[in-house]
């Protein structure tokens, strides 16, 4: 449509061609140069000349008309017009040629065509754009590099700005070109993270289903063998009772008897007769069965049994699922600050109002803190705690090489310890300075630790109905790993 309005200003109103060698006249109208200096050729002396076209009078002489190349108001002539070439309306980047509408039409549409509007003439100046600002990004025609508004900036030849400018774009395709790599290694990267941890799930999934299927099978065959020693025991307590409930009917019959006779006895008058008759028993010779002569059921054995067995049931359980055993955990009183004070058993620790005035010890904290006496070098462990239900204590597993004074032995200010803590009714966990606040109202006192050293995972849990995942550490660890306790007020106990 543009090339269409353009082809129709270029008609040469003399010669009703297109405009060959095309100027224009003040009026604006366009004329092929031969026609218009034809037309306006006239004798020496006339005063005046008027365009063919729309008559408007022209007092300069042919010679002072202001005519100007038609190129300065429509940039690019199409490179495939032979004759009459037509304003160019698109570039081809491929072929490096400009086009009019009809030469586009017929103009190759391979993916190897790109094709780019064309915008070479300055908008306000109608010149073409030779110059490029690199403060505003913009490119310039002759008269806008000369104006106010680009005073004092870096203007440069078109031809100078675009090999700077290419080389800038290839830096910038570079780095997009890098991004885009990191990026796909990053997507990669996260798929096989996917992968990997669908594959985890699936495995668990499976050894899980295979845990529960022989824990059902074993607690099937222990309920058959409960079952079983209750109907034996009941069977020998019920065959013993069967006994002695007809032992005491036989001897109940006897006794009738007896007591028939002696009736018999008592209603004869004469003396001789009784002293003379035999008499069976005496009151002496009678036998009493007592209760405690029956069998009854032994609740004691079938509860020895079944807790035995539900034990073993249990421990192979975290045997198959890589729970180690925990043994009993105690604190270390050589560790334990002056300001806690550790129960007898070495299983609680709680803040105290008077120093403990225990022994000057290297390894003894200076703030509320203890450790455990076993390490944990390597495995899979779970350690239960129990706390008040408010106060002021944190608690975690620390590296024995952790600072016994100052800021950074406090749990969770190094990387030397981990640690869950709770103030003002909230949880936060705390690693190398880092405090992370955890989205769950405390709601029981028992708490767990599941420690993997070998996947490096340390993983917090409040052991309520349902158990609730409050956060998990992950490290590779350097030392040792052994239980801390830090309580202010409140208490903590070890329930291994």
């Amino acid at each position: 449509m543009a090339s269409a309005d353009l082809s129709e200003k270029l008609i040469c109103s003399v010669c009703l061609s297109t405009c060959e060698d095309p100027i224009r006249l003040r009026c604006g109208h366009n004329f092929c140069r031969e026609c218009v200096e034809d037309v306006l050729h006239t004798p020496e002396g006339s005063g005046s000349h008027t365009c063919p076209q729309c008559r408007d009078e022209i007092s300069e002489g042919p010679a002072l008309l202001k005519v100007r190349p038609l190129d300065e108001d429509y940039g690019t002539f199409c490179t495939d017009c032979t004759c009459s070439p037509l304003p160019a309306v698109i570039s081809c980047l491929y072929c490096e040629a400009s086009l009019c509408d009809n030469h586009l039409r017929v103009h190759s549409k391979s993916e190897e065509h790109v094709f780019t509007k064309l915008n070479l003439t300055c908008s306000t100046h109608k010149k073409t754009l030779t110059y490029y600002c690199t403060e505003d990004a913009a490119c310039l025609c002759v008269t806008c590099s000369l104006s106010e508004e680009h005073r004092g900036h870096h203007v440069e030849p078109l031809a100078e700005a675009s090999p700077k400018k290419e080389e800038s774009l290839r830096n910038l395709r570079e780095t997009l070109s890098k991004t885009q790599k990191a990026s796909e290694e990053r997507v990669e990267s996260l798929k096989q993270y996917l992968r990997g941890a669908q594959e985890k799930a699936a495995a668990v999934t499976e050894r899980v289903v295979a845990l529960f299927k022989d824990t059902r099978r074993q607690l099937d065959i222990l309920e058959t063998k409960i079952l079983k020693d209750i109907t034996d025991q009941e069977e020998k307590a019920t065959a013993s009772v069967c006994d002695l409930i007809h032992e005491l009917e036989i001897k109940i019959a006897q006794l009738s008897r007896d007591m028939k006779d002696v009736e018999e006895l008592c209603a004869v008058p004469e003396p001789l007769p009784v002293l003379q008759r035999w008499v069976r028993h005496s009151v002496g010779d009678i036998e009493v069965v007592h209760d405690e002569d029956r069998s009854d059921l032994d609740v004691g054995l079938i509860s020895v049994t079944l807790h035995t067995a539900l034990s073993d049931i249990v421990t192979k359980v975290k045997r198959d699922f890589y729970v180690q055993q925990t043994p009993d955990i105690v604190l270390n009183l050589n560790t334990a600050s002056n300001d806690l004070h550790i129960t007898n058993d070495l299983k609680s620790a709680s803040g105290s109002d008077f120093k403990q005035n225990r022994p000057k010890l290297p390894e003894r904290f200076e703030y509320n803190q203890v450790l455990s006496t076993r390490s944990f070098p390597s495995g899979r462990h779970f350690l239960e705690l129990e706390t008040c239900l408010s106060g002021n204590w944190r608690l975690g597993m620390s590296y024995p090489s952790v600072a016994r004074k100052g800021y950074h032995s406090l749990i969770g200010h190094s990387n030397k310890s981990w640690g869950l803590c709770r103030y003002l009714n909230q949880y936060f966990v705390i690693h190398d300075r880092r405090v992370v606040p955890v989205p769950h109202k405390p709601s029981s006192q028992r708490l767990g630790i599941f420690l993997d050293y070998e996947a490096g995972h340390i993983g917090f849990y409040e052991l309520c109905d349902p158990i609730t995942h409050l956060y998990t550490y992950t490290s590779r660890f350097q030392e040792a790993l052994y239980l801390i306790l830090s309580v202010y007020t409140g208490w903590v106990r070890i329930r291994n």
